[in-house]
């Protein structure tokens, strides 16, 4: 029987887990930033059949490091974020800068992130619980 969207969302927050929004195919963990504001940076992803794999983005910001080159800021969350992932059996999957927009005026950047994605396949939703709690109890915010 395979798995849907729906049960992994259920079976989520059973295990104690917020969920900030489910899509077909996968779901973001909340993560309360204040108690009025969510933010999510963990997510389960549906794969093939009843494969999942638990993702989770870690970042360093362009104003935290204004003189540093983008390939040392990548490199500080790899070496402070990414080590540990690997222990645990994460692989790196993607990295890029993701421009942070003023709300009230797009043309304006408030802050650049360099961001680098972890994924971890498991075998089932107990694994997943246990990874996307792990990866919640990272500091994926790598500051100065």
């Amino acid at each position: 029987m395979s798995l849907d969207a729906k049960q992994l969302k259920e079976s989520l927050v059973h295990a104690g887990l917020e969920v900030y929004r489910s899509r077909p195919t996968e779901v973001h963990v909340a993560e309360r930033v204040r108690s009025h504001i969510m933010d999510s940076g963990v997510r389960v992803f549906l794969a093939q059949g009843d494969a999942l794999e638990v993702r989770f983005a870690a970042r360093t910001q362009r104003s935290d490091y204004p003189d540093v080159a983008d390939a040392e800021l990548f490199s500080r969350v790899r070496t402070t974020v990414g080590s540990s992932a690997i222990q645990r059996g994460f692989t790196e999957v993607a990295s890029g800068t993701v421009e942070v927009k003023d709300p009230m005026d797009p043309a304006i950047t408030l802050d650049v992130w360099h961001e680098v994605t972890y994924v971890k396949a498991v075998g089932d939703v107990g694994a997943a619980i246990d990874e996307v709690r792990w990866a919640l109890g990272v500091d994926r915010y790598v500051m100065p």
